[in-house]
Parts: structure tokens; C-alpha cells; sequence
């Protein structure tokens, strides 16, 4: 009898362990299904507006750097006496005035420096210069035009084509303009092929029905601010070795004032 109820205990001891160990087990199940997920569901990040982030074709415009050493006018006109201006592009590739070059014009005789350099002597390569009896070198005319050539090795105003690539445009978009008595800045917003004799070449043009003509042949037209009042520069060179086709490259004259 002593072992018949001993048996009993020791099997009732084993139920009752089996019971125990199921539960820890279930409760253990239940706290890691909890801990992946069933339970409270973990906060998602939120998710950026699609309206505020940059898109792959958006281009930023490169914001122009300060002027560096201001130049030395007076020693420069004691040299070449029709020097009458400095302009600068930064980042320009290769271009005469990618570090900066002087701009000149002969009175009398307006493409004297079409072939030749500053100090008068024979140069392919010519220099940058306005023509006087189109424009008034203090920069007051409507549009100021600057001729300078397509050459061949990169230099002078062969840069000028590559502002029909639209990235390029918009990380040179700016220069610098010194003359004797101030810095201004030049905000290029345009980039066209056009011919010599087309009415973009006027000396004194209707401003609307010019600035109709400037857009109908753009290959790019930023969208600025530009009215009558303002100034232009308007950069012309070859767009080939032959022929009358020109590019040109279009900027805003900014007066130091306004410069923030």
C-alpha cells in the first residue's frame, strides 16, 4: 500500500512539473512574439516631404565670389592707353577672362585690336574690345557688345559655346566688371546663336522688340528681372571658323549697390 501511494505522489509531483514548465514556456512564447511585433508596433520615421527635397534635375546656381585684388588702372592705362575696363568669370574654362583681362577700344577705329593684342602688336588671337561707334565705354549704352575670338586652343572667347550645356551655364552664370571707379556684377541669363548682321546688334534697339529677338533665339533664357533702365553686356565670338553665325552670351550689368 506504502508503495502503490508513493507511486501516486511521484506521478501527481511529475503532472504538476509538466504543467508548471508548459506555462514558464507559453508565457515565454507569448513575450517574444510581443518583442517582434505582435505587440505595440515600433514608430515609423517620418517620411520627408517630396515637395522640399531636391530633385535630380534641379540645378543650383553657383552664388559668385567676392572680387579679388582691385586692379591697377593707372599703371594699366600708362601701358595701353585704351584700356578702359577689367572683366572676370571665374571658373571660366581657359577663356581670357577666366583669371581676368582688360578690355579696350580705339576711338576711330573700331576693330583696330580685332587682330591685334594690347600692346598694338600683330596677334591672331586679338583682344577682348567695344567698338566706338556703337558703344560709350563707361557701360551706359542699352547693350554694351564685346567681341573677342573663337580660338582654336580654348582660349579667348571659345568658352562662350559651352554655355549652351545647361549645367555649365549655371555654374558660371556670374562675373565681375571693374572699371576705374567701381566693381559691379554681371548676371548672365542668356546664351543664343545668332547672325553679325541680325537686329541684336543694334546701337540703340527697342528693348522689347530686342529682348523678343534674344529669346526667339535662345538656347537658354534665365528668368531674371530685366527691363529698359538696365545695362547688358552682350559677349559675341564665332560660332565656327566660317561663316556669319555668331554665340553669344548675355549678362545683366549689376551696379555695386545693389551687390548683397
Amino acid at each position: 500500500l506504502y508503495e502503490c501511494c508513493r507511486k501516486e505522489n511521484d506521478m501527481e509531483k511529475k503532472e504538476n512539473f509538466l504543467r508548471r514548465t508548459a506555462g514558464l514556456l507559453a508565457l515565454l512564447m507569448a513575450l517574444s512574439l510581443f518583442a517582434v511585433g505582435c505587440g505595440e508596433k515600433p514608430t515609423e520615421p517620418d517620411e520627408p516631404d517630396a515637395d522640399t527635397q531636391p530633385k535630380p534635375t534641379d540645378i543650383v546656381l553657383v552664388e559668385p565670389d567676392a572680387p579679388e585684388v582691385p586692379v591697377d588702372f593707372e599703371t594699366a592705362q600708362k601701358t595701353w592707353p585704351d584700356v578702359y575696363a577689367y572683366m572676370k568669370i571665374p571658373g571660366a574654362s581657359n577663356m581670357a577672362i577666366r583669371e581676368g583681362n582688360f578690355l579696350v577700344q580705339r576711338p576711330g577705329d573700331d576693330d583696330y585690336y580685332l587682330y591685334r593684342d594690347l600692346d598694338g602688336k600683330d596677334n591672331k588671337a586679338g583682344s577682348m574690345y567695344t567698338q566706338a561707334s556703337l558703344n560709350k565705354p563707361d557701360m551706359s549704352d542699352p547693350v554694351t557688345v564685346i567681341y573677342g575670338h573663337n580660338m582654336g586652343n580654348g582660349t579667348m572667347f571659345a568658352d562662350i559655346p559651352n554655355y549652351e550645356n545647361e549645367e555649365y551655364f549655371m555654374n558660371h552664370s556670374y562675373g565681375w566688371l571693374t572699371t576705374e571707379n567701381d566693381v559691379r556684377l554681371i548676371d548672365f541669363f542668356a546664351v543664343a546663336r545668332t547672325s553679325d548682321t541680325s537686329g541684336l546688334y543694334l546701337a540703340a534697339p527697342n528693348f522689347n522688340e530686342w529682348d523678343n529677338r534674344l529669346r526667339n533665339c535662345a538656347s537658354i533664357y534665365k528668368e531674371v528681372e530685366v527691363t529698359e533702365s538696365d545695362h547688358l553686356l552682350m559677349l559675341s565670338t564665332c560660332t565656327s571658323a566660317e561663316g556669319n553665325s555668331r554665340t553669344i552670351l548675355v549678362g545683366k550689368i549689376i551696379e555695386e549697390s545693389d551687390v548683397e
